[in-house]
């Protein structure tokens, strides 16, 4: 199809256009009024590809109109009231999808910005209940050494039960009697007098 011709459709062809809007690229070659009735279907992925496609034809006198009910949904009436008081302060013209490109980059940055002062936020958040939990694993409560203090009087305590019931009971009383019986048995053979004696001779 020859670039710069115009064509006309009727209604059968533009619902089959509309059906198949993701096939378009430059469109300068399509009738406006044609063109008035497909890129309304557009969404908003779709007419920016078309419009960066079309570089030879401006769409804007189609396409403004559009961006601005894409601005409003995206951001809301009063954001779009608010755009219309300030340009015709400034008395400048405008295009719709130049404003919203520009709000959109705006909101993206401050989403970022958020993100940034969120995540360090979370961080200083994060490092200082660890900080609490090392102050807390170095500083022993007072309360720790006293248990353990009683731990071991109780350890010790226990542990002289335990020897005492070891030395009273039957085999320990009858080894200790044995050894006491051999140590004075012992001591009674150093001390016995021997029981012959030797009388002088008179050898005169």
């Amino acid at each position: 199809m020859e670039k710069g011709r115009l064509i006309r459709l009727n209604d059968h062809w533009v619902s089959i256009a509309i059906d198949n809007l993701d096939s378009f690229g430059d469109v300068g070659y399509l009738d406006f009024r044609f063109l008035d009735q497909l890129l309304p279907h557009c969404s908003k992925d779709q007419l920016i590809h078309i419009e960066k496609c079309t570089k030879d034809t401006d769409l804007t006198p189609i396409t403004d109109k559009l961006w601005k009910k894409f601005f409003e949904r995206d951001f809301g009436g009063k954001a779009t009231d608010e755009v219309i008081e300030k340009m015709k302060i400034k008395k400048v013209s405008f295009k719709w999808s130049e404003l919203y490109q520009e709000k959109s980059k705006r909101l993206e940055k401050a989403e970022k910005e958020v993100g940034v002062r969120l995540k360090k936020l979370y961080e200083k958040e994060a490092a200082r209940k660890q900080s609490r939990q090392v102050k807390v694993l170095d500083k022993v409560p007072p309360s720790s050494s006293t248990n353990n203090r009683n731990g071991s009087n109780k350890d010790s305590k226990l542990m002289s039960r335990l020897r005492k019931q070891h030395l009273n009971c039957l085999e320990m009383r009858n080894i200790q009697a044995m050894k006491m019986k051999r140590t004075a048995a012992n001591y009674s053979g150093l001390i016995k007098r021997p029981r012959t004696t030797i009388r002088p001779m008179n050898i005169f």
